[in-house]
């Protein structure tokens, strides 16, 4: 009997663990995301920057 309740504490613990990980690698993906919108749009604006010198001279 206590082998068994053993194994149930195991099992629960495991499924905590998976829960854990599927929430960090959505946070992961989602940041990963957000962090490649921030790049494109800094370097939009450096190449208006860059159009703007050039048509301005």
């Amino acid at each position: 009997m206590e082998h068994e309740k053993e194994i149930q504490e195991i099992k629960e613990r495991l499924k905590s663990v998976e829960s854990q990980l599927k929430q960090k690698s959505r946070f992961s993906g989602f940041s990963i995301i957000v962090l490649i919108g921030i790049i494109f749009f800094v370097l939009f604006l450096i190449v208006v920057g860059l159009y703007q010198i050039v048509s301005g001279g």
